[in-house]
């Protein structure tokens, strides 16, 4: 572990970000840090955003998870939680193996599960929140992507049920569902794409409306507004961040 967080903190929170080495998770880590927060970011590989402590994790791993999330908090504290950490898999529902299927809950629904468990003792010490990263697919039927949209959307359904439990305590528990998000996991998408798809139905699952592609930078601010004292009323929300692909 390389340990470089922000001196001090324009706010004096700790933000934790799983996924924080590409993507979504880079921009929001880096979001995060530019307000003054100190962020951990949790991935397996260390190119989390400069003045970011790297915390090494598998998040399908309940022993690395605990690890990480005790790393965390010996700073004294977790005042927000984001988990953007995600994969994805694409194939005919037939063809998808059980081991394809459980890597792809390991990370897209138990990971956020591992996480929000292990710090919650945390959060609730500080009056703290969760945001976590679903998808478009959890919302409105994805060929080709049934492991995926099933994970997601158990993690939407997820975010809502906890959200109810945690909120006698005053633990905010939110989701964002992008669409189509200019990573570099999307980019790769259509050179995964098996080659007897229906190209019809396997165009529905890069759908984006006319335009630039979602940047990973307006999902991190979404992400940082519902972890922000500005969205204190708000809680249980599922926040479709897509152009109307729903």
């Amino acid at each position: 572990m390389t340990s470089t967080p922000a001196s001090g903190g324009v706010s004096g929170r700790v933000v934790v970000v799983t996924g924080a080495a590409s993507g979504v998770g880079h921009a929001t880590a880096a979001m995060f840090r530019d307000a003054g927060d100190t962020v951990f970011g949790l991935d397996l590989h260390p190119t989390v955003p400069e003045g970011v402590t790297y915390v090494e994790c598998n998040v399908g791993d309940k022993a690395s998870v605990d690890a990480a999330i005790a790393t965390c908090a010996a700073s004294g504290r977790i005042d927000v939680l984001a988990n953007v950490a995600g994969i994805v898999q694409f194939g005919r529902f037939e063809q998808i193996t059980e081991a394809e299927f459980d890597r792809v809950h390991a990370v897209d629904l138990k990971g956020p599960f591992l996480t929000m468990q292990a710090a919650l003792p945390h959060l609730k010490a500080c009056g703290g929140n969760i945001v976590n990263v679903s998808s478009v697919a959890g919302r409105v039927p994805q060929p080709y992507a049934t492991a995926y949209a099933a994970a997601k959307g158990g993690l939407t359904t997820l975010t809502q049920a906890l959200a109810l439990e945690l909120s006698p305590v005053g633990i905010r528990v939110n989701a964002i569902c992008p669409g189509t998000v200019d990573t570099p996991m999307v980019a790769h998408v259509a050179s995964i794409f098996p080659a007897d798809l229906e190209p019809r139905l396997a165009d529905r699952l890069l759908m984006q409306l006319p335009g630039a592609a979602i940047a990973p930078a307006e999902i991190a601010g979404a992400i940082r507004y519902l972890a922000s004292p500005e969205a204190r009323m708000i809680t249980g929300a599922v926040l479709a961040f897509d152009g109307g692909m729903s």
